[in-house]
C-alpha cells in the first residue's frame, strides 16, 4: 500500500486520476477502483460504489459481510487490480469492505490519499510520498492559465500586472486556491483585482467567488477533525503572528501556560512536552509546516488566512492585525467582546486609555518602534531616530481578567496601571527598551509566572520584587542586558524551575568592582531547590555556585570558562556543557561531573594533568547521552576507553561524532 499525503487542495486527489489513467493507457493493471472514503465513511456506499465497477451483478450491498465476500472473490478472480481509497480521514479495515491486501492478494496494489501522514502510518503504508505546494514559477503559470491572462501580455499596465502577481503569491502556490481564485477574477476589472488583493491580505474572502466554499471550507475541515480542544486552541494561537513568520514554539508554550490551556499539568517542562507533542500532531496533518529557524514552525499563507477566519468567530473572540500597523484603533463595542487581541500598533502612546476589557484573556502587541539590536559595547548605538512611546498610565485598568501580556519592540516605561493585572501569569517584553526604574510595577503582578525580558535592556531587577513573585516559575533573561540585579530577588524566587540567563554575568565578572557583588547573586542560584532548566555563562570557574543541587538540573547549557559562543536558542535546552578549567579538583569541587552521563554536547577545553582515560571521568556506562564531543589541551589523554578489563559495550553508546582531541 502506498499513501499520498498532503494539505487539503493540494493537489492529491488529482495525482491519483492521473495515476489511474497512466495505468489503464499502459495496461498495468486488468483494472482500477477509485472511491472517495471522506471524513465520516459509509462502508456499506463504498462497497456499492466498489461493486459498480467492479460490474458485480445481484450485488448484496445491504449486508456487510456479504459484500465484503462478494467483493473479495471478484477481486482475486480479475488478476491485477489498482484500489485507489481517496481522502482517507482515519483507519480503515479493508477486510471489512473485501478489499484483499499483503499476502491475502498481491496482485491487488492500494493507493490511498490522505490529509495526515499519521493516518498513512495507520494503514500500514509501505511508503507514504508527501504532495507539496507549487514554486512560484509553477503557481504564475497556472493562475495565468485560470485567470485567463495571456503568456504574453503586454497590454495591461505595470501595476494592474504587480496585482495579478500579489494575488497569485497570496495563494501560496495552493492548487485549489490558485484554480479558485483565478477563475472568480477572469474577465473582470482592475478595481475588482484591487478589491480581491486587499480582502486576501485581510482574510476576508466572503466576496470572492468559490473561495470560502472550495478552499476555506476544505482546510476548516482539518481544523474540525482535530481531537482535542487543547489542538485547536494551539492552532488558533499560531494565528496570532503575521504571515510567513517563523513562530517560537516556547511562545506557543507560555502563552498556553499562560491562559491554562492544559489540565493536569504539574510543571513547565511538562507543558512544553504537550505543546510539542501537539505541533507534531499539526505539522502531520498540514496544518503546520517546518519552519527554517530552530525551535519555530511556520503557517501556508492560505493556511493562515483560514486560522484568522476561524478565530474571528464569536464562539472564539480573536481579533488578529499583526501584518500592518493598525492605522485605526477598533471600534470600542467590537474590543470589548474579545478574548484574545494581536495588533501591530504605531506605538503605545495612540492607544485608548477608557476600554473596558471585561473578556481578554491574551494581548499580544508588536509596538513598531524599530528599535535597533542592543549593543553591549555601546548602547545608545543606532537609537538617534528612535522615539520614546509612553503608554497612556491607565492603560491597563480596564484589563483585570488578563493572563498573558506579550509586547514587542517598545520603547518607554511601563505604567502604574500594571498593577491591576493580578491575574497576569505570563508577561513577556521582548526586543524592549525600559527607560526608567518603573520595571517595580512587576511586583505587584503576584500570580505571575513566567517573566521573560529577551533581547531586551532593564536598569535592573529591583528589591520590589523580592518576596512577591513566590509563583514564578521561568525567568528568561537571554539575549537581554541588565545593568543590576539587585541583591536577594533570585534567592526569593523559591518555585523557580527554569532560569535562563546566557552570558549576562560574564560583563559583570570582568570589572573588578563588580566582581564580588556578581559572585554574591551568582551564589543565589544554591537556594533555588526547584531548578530544573538552566542557560547560564560564567567567565571561570571560581564564580560557578557551590550550594547548587546540580542532580536536579534535567536540562542545561553551560558555559564555564570557555568564550561563550551560544549556540541558537533552545528552550527544550540540548544539555551543552563547555567547561575550560584547569584543575579536576574544580569539576569534582563544583560536581559538573555528575552532569557528564546526561550531557549530549560536550566541549572540554581543559589543561588538567594526570587525566590518561577519558571515561574514568563518568564511570560505569560511560557518556550515556553523548551526540557530540570536542576536547582539546588534555596533553597527558591516552584513551577515551578504558579496555584494561574487556572492551565495554559502549563508551559513547549515542555518539555520531567525536572531534578531538585536539592539540594532545
Amino acid at each position: 500500500m502506498i499513501g499520498i499525503c498532503g494539505v487539503g487542495g493540494v493537489g492529491k486527489t488529482t495525482m491519483v486520476k492521473e495515476v489511474a489513467k497512466k495505468a489503464e493507457e499502459k495496461k498495468m493493471f486488468d483494472t482500477a477502483v477509485m472511491v472517495v472514503v471522506s471524513q465520516n465513511p459509509n462502508l456499506i456506499n463504498i462497497q456499492g460504489e466498489i461493486a459498480k465497477i467492479l460490474d458485480l451483478k445481484n450485488f448484496g450491498g445491504n449486508n456487510l459481510p456479504t459484500g465484503a465476500g462478494e467483493i473479495r472473490s471478484k477481486i482475486l478472480s480479475i488478476g491485477r487490480v489498482l484500489v485507489i481509497l481517496d481522502d482517507v480521514w482515519k483507519r480503515l479495515e479493508l477486510n471489512d469492505i473485501g478489499i484483499p491486501f499483503g499476502d491475502n492478494h498481491k496482485g491487488c496494489k492500494i493507493v490511498m490519499t490522505s490529509r495526515s501522514e499519521d493516518v498513512c502510518n495507520g494503514m500500514d503504508t509501505q511508503k507514504n510520498f508527501k504532495v507539496g505546494v507549487l514554486d512560484e514559477g509553477e503557481a504564475w503559470n497556472l493562475f495565468k492559465e485560470m485567470a485567463g491572462i495571456p503568456y504574453d501580455d503586454t497590454s495591461h499596465k505595470i501595476d494592474f500586472k504587480s496585482t495579478q502577481k500579489a494575488i497569485a503569491k497570496e495563494c501560496g502556490g495552493l492548487p485549489i486556491a490558485i484554480v479558485t481564485v483565478g477563475r472568480a477574477l477572469k474577465g473582470k476589472g482592475k478595481p475588482s483585482w484591487d478589491s480581491a488583493l486587499e480582502q486576501l491580505r485581510k482574510s476576508i474572502v466572503n466576496n470572492i467567488k468559490g473561495v470560502y466554499e472550495n478552499v476555506f471550507k476544505s482546510l476548516e475541515l482539518n481544523y474540525n477533525f482535530l481531537e482535542s480542544k487543547e489542538a485547536k486552541k494551539c492552532f488558533l494561537l499560531c494565528s496570532l503572528y503575521p504571515e510567513d513568520f517563523s513562530i517560537p514554539i516556547e511562545d506557543l508554550i507560555r502563552y498556553a501556560i499562560g491562559i491554562e490551556l492544559f489540565e493536569r499539568i504539574d510543571s513547565v517542562h511538562q507543558a512544553r512536552n504537550r505543546v510539542y507533542s501537539i505541533v507534531d500532531d499539526l505539522k502531520k496533518c498540514y496544518l503546520l509546516m517546518e519552519s527554517e529557524k530552530v525551535e519555530c514552525i511556520k503557517m501556508h499563507d492560505v493556511v493562515c488566512d483560514v486560522a484568522i477566519s476561524i478565530a474571528s468567530r464569536e464562539e472564539h473572540s480573536i481579533v488578529v492585525r499583526c501584518d500592518e500597523v493598525l492605522k485605526e484603533w477598533l471600534t470600542k463595542d467590537r474590543l470589548e467582546k474579545n478574548a484574545i487581541i494581536s495588533l501591530k500598533v504605531d506605538g503605545m502612546h495612540g492607544l485608548p486609555s477608557d476600554l473596558e476589557f471585561p473578556n481578554l484573556h491574551l494581548l499580544k502587541l508588536d509596538c513598531n518602534a524599530g528599535l535597533p539590536p542592543i549593543s553591549l559595547g555601546d548602547l545608545n548605538r543606532g537609537m538617534e531616530e528612535v522615539k520614546v512611546q509612553e503608554t497612556q498610565d491607565s492603560f491597563y485598568q480596564g484589563m483585570k481578567e488578563l493572563k498573558v501580556l506579550a509586547l514587542s519592540d517598545m520603547y518607554g516605561s511601563l505604567p502604574t496601571s500594571l498593577r491591576c493585572l493580578t491575574n497576569l501569569r505570563t508577561l513577556s517584553l521582548f526586543r524592549c527598551r525600559l527607560i526608567d526604574d518603573g520595571i517595580s510595577v512587576i511586583g505587584a503582578l503576584k500570580n505571575l509566572e513566567i517573566l521573560r525580558f529577551g533581547d531586551s535592556y532593564i536598569k535592573e531587577l529591583p528589591k520590589e520584587i523580592i518576596g512577591h513573585l513566590a509563583h514564578l516559575k521561568v525567568l528568561d533573561l537571554l539575549g537581554c542586558v541588565v545593568e543590576r540585579i539587585y541583591p536577594g530577588v533570585l534567592s526569593s524566587l523559591s518555585k523557580l524551575e527554569e532560569l535562563y540567563v546566557g552570558s549576562i554575568f560574564r560583563s559583570w565578572c570582568k570589572v573588578e568592582e563588580s566582581k564580588e557583588g556578581a559572585s554574591a547573586i551568582i551564589d543565589e542560584l544554591a537556594s533555588l531547590s526547584n531548578l530544573v532548566a538552566l542557560d547560564i555563562a560564567l567567565i571561570n570557574i571560581s564564580f560557578w555556585p557551590r550550594g547548587l543541587v546540580i542532580e536536579k538540573l534535567k536540562k542545561f547549557n553551560i558555559c564555564v570558562g570557555i568564550s561563550y559562543s551560544h549556540i541558537p536558542v533552545r528552550f527544550s535546552l540540548s544539555n551543552q556543557l563547555q567547561l575550560g578549567v584547569e584543575n579536576m579538583s574544580d569539576i569534582i569541587e563544583t560536581r559538573l561531573n555528575f552532569l557528564w552521563k546526561s550531557t549530549e554536547i560536550l566541549t572540554l577545553n581543559s589543561s588538567v594533568k594526570g587525566l590518561k582515560i577519558l571515561c574514568d571521568l563518568v564511570g560505569k556506562g560511560g557518556f550515556e547521552c553523548l551526540t557530540y564531543m570536542s576536547v582539546s589541551m588534555l596533553y597527558d589523554l591516552e584513551y577515551l576507553i578504558n579496555t584494561a578489563h574487556g572492551v565495554p559495550q559502549s563508551g559513547f553508546p549515542r555518539s555520531s561524532a567525536t572531534a578531538g582531541p585536539s592539540d594532545m
